[in-house]
């Protein structure tokens, strides 16, 4: 029997539906597509199901987790149209490799490979209601409002929703419209809190599946409808009691929020916060300044590069990268978005309508680390220097299911008589990280530092370390891994000083394919710098072609290989694609005296995006406004540059 298997959890889970079932020479640009495979293995291992899990390494594993999943402990679980009575036992069953399955046996979905960390977020503005909702021991349980929230009543989320992003509660679910001392839903929410933390501690295998308490944290700026949603999650068990980081509790403010993180989790109480959604942010999220419009301060700019070291880049509501037209001309933004540009001239005059409408420039991740370069330059500190991860805002306890083929939709409406949810949406990404152990405090760790890299979905691995005498030849030796940590930075990290005889960084990155999807078709590296005089700046480089093809010296790009995919089937056809790819990269236009950033994107082959799975599935058609195929990829944390005192 499987370590996983193996360990038998007694919780509470009413309602539960379970079974346990050559450029040229100045570009110093070279690439490989099968070097240092005996250590990057070893290296670089990740655990699948039966598989022996990786043992600790000093060269840090690669582990694939879930950190934005929502269970029947969220209101919105019961209201997108199909009510999910799963608590959060079944998500981490689930997310461990478990399936679920319907009242009448059938197997609704298992994950192909479990996932190795994860953590259950449900949502902070409505976690007393829904429990007073569900338990029929609760006064309440009869009143209508309830009974519309089981009946999965969209009209009561929406009232509920309303009532938190004015500060409110219901008062006919609450007791009382202010939030507080006295008030049932809050009363509520603290009560369930320590089964939150119970539930992650009783799942949590050191070694084999790692849990985190945590919770999202579900802010609306007022004036603009724009979400300032983030995901808090805590390192261990040393958790402060409920009430003071809620949404409500702090206004919506996230500067208030991240004021509680620091006086309420001290001593061995460890947290980080994690922002989601930016492309629905309104430009308020990530705007150069604070939430409510004022100006930053230091004591503000500290507390936020402290407590929130990460951004949620893809999931199931859309990406967060890029969108063209929006400060990029970059052929690959126009992947998974959801929102056209706003126009400024028609702007809606709703809240309730802005985060359906339209979407601006500082929505967008690159944007911001491009902004926190510029804010740097003026306060010294960097609000925006994240590490990037994915995942998938699952509402169907369903944990790390991200896969086009088998998704079946999550959120509102139909495709079709048998697939709910938006054509717009998408099964959400994975969270990644390289750590020495499948541990509480390996993973955290790892979180903390950036490094970490997001996918769409596949387990694409990606390694990318920069320094200033990283051989060229390194991404051909298999010792890569532990020359890239010796002589270098690894992802999330700082360029040291240049020592006296550099011109410029080297940069080394290595990426495999995941074996269950398709093969890789190049590597980029994005590059962002702040301009002289103010304003900043981006360039995108591919710098590995499958087949060992070199970029276009005066496009910076890989010839079109030929890949697509024979829609009648979803078969691939054409280009052969590359199951590694590596490269050495310099920087030919290195500015000693600019700021940068640079991350990895890795690009797959085409594959059938979930809508055209689901039409050949029905026999129906595709529906308007996506595309048949996407190009699934993975994204690295940066590694940025920042000017030395006399550089």
């Amino acid at each position: 029997m499987s370590k996983r298997a193996s360990r038998l959890v007694l919780l509470p889970a009413a309602g539960v539906l379970l079974a346990a079932c050559g450029t040229p020479p100045a570009v110093e640009l070279s690439a490989a597509t099968g070097p240092a495979a005996t250590e990057l293995a070893r290296a670089g291992g990740t655990s699948a199901p039966g598989a022996q899990e990786p043992a600790r390494s000093p060269l840090r594993n690669a582990y694939f987790g879930d950190l934005h999943v929502h269970t029947s402990w969220s209101l919105d679980a019961w209201t997108f149209g199909h009510p999910m009575q799963n608590d959060p036992s079944v998500a981490y069953r689930y997310g461990r490799g478990d399936a679920i399955t319907d009242a009448d046996g059938n197997v609704r979905g298992q994950l192909r490979t479990p996932l190795d960390f994860m953590a259950v977020t449900d949502h902070d503005n409505f976690f007393g209601e829904v429990q007073l909702c569900q338990d029929a021991g609760a006064p309440t349980y009869d009143l209508p409002v309830c009974e519309e929230v089981r009946a999965g009543g969209g009209a009561a989320f929406m009232r509920h929703y309303g009532a938190a992003n004015r500060n409110q509660r219901d008062p006919e679910l609450c007791g009382s419209a202010e939030p507080g001392p006295g008030n049932r839903c809050d009363e509520r929410a603290a009560h369930q809190w320590p089964l939150v933390q119970a539930m992650a501690d009783a799942y949590y295998e050191p070694g084999v599946f790692t849990t985190f308490t945590a919770f999202e944290f579900t802010g609306s700026d007022r004036a603009t409808g724009g979400w300032l949603h983030r995901n808090v999650f805590f390192r261990g068990e040393d958790i402060p009691p409920w009430g003071g980081g809620a949404s409500i509790a702090t206004r919506h403010s996230p500067e208030r929020l991240w004021e509680w993180m620091d006086e309420s989790c001290t001593g061995d109480c460890d947290v980080i916060a994690i922002p989601h959604n930016t492309n629905y942010g309104m430009g308020v999220v990530l705007a150069p300044n604070n939430a409510d419009g004022t100006p930053f301060t230091a004591e503000i700019l500290e507390r936020r590069a402290r407590r929130e070291p990460l951004i949620e880049i893809h999931q199931v509501k859309g990406n967060s990268e890029c969108a063209p037209g929006l400060l990029t001309s970059d052929e690959e933004c126009n992947f998974e978005q959801v929102f056209e540009p706003c126009d400024p001239d028609a702007m809606p005059s709703s809240p309730e309508l802005a985060t359906a409408s339209c979407t601006v420039a500082s929505n967008f991740v690159r944007n911001a680390l491009r902004t926190g370069l510029e804010v740097a330059a003026e306060h010294g500190i960097n609000p925006f220097k994240y590490g990037l991860v994915g995942s998938t805002d699952d509402h169907r306890s369903m944990s790390g299911s991200a896969d086009e083929q088998t998704w079946q939709g999550d959120f509102f409406g139909e495709i079709g008589a048998t697939t709910p949810g938006s054509p717009l949406n998408n099964p959400g990404g994975l969270a990644a990280v390289w750590a020495e152990e499948n541990t509480r405090d390996a993973i955290f760790d790892a979180l903390r530092r950036r490094e970490t890299f997001a996918t769409s979905g596949p387990r694409i691995r990606v390694r990318f370390f920069g320094g200033w005498e990283l051989p060229d030849d390194l991404h051909t030796r298999p010792d890569l891994v532990a020359e890239g940590y010796r002589r270098g930075v690894p992802m999330g990290g700082d360029l040291p000083g240049a020592p006296g005889a550099a011109d410029a960084p080297r940069f080394v990155v290595w990426a495999t394919r995941d074996a269950n999807s398709a093969h890789l078709q190049k590597l980029q590296i994005v590059k962002g710098w702040d301009e002289p005089g103010g304003g900043s700046a981006e360039q995108v480089y591919d710098v590995a072609c499958d087949g060992g093809r070199p970029p276009d010296p005066e496009t910076r790009r890989c010839a079109d290989n030929g890949a697509q995919v024979n829609l009648a089937d979803c078969s691939p056809t054409g280009g052969a694609g590359a199951a590694e790819l590596s490269a050495a990269w310099t920087d030919p236009d290195f500015d000693p005296a600019r700021r940068a950033f640079y991350y990895v994107r890795v690009l797959e082959n085409p594959t059938c995006r979930w809508t055209t799975w689901r039409a050949l599935e029905s026999g129906g058609g595709l529906p308007d406004g996506v595309p048949p195929a996407i190009k699934e990829r993975a994204w690295s944390s940066p590694i940025w540059y920042t000017p030395h005192e006399g550089g």
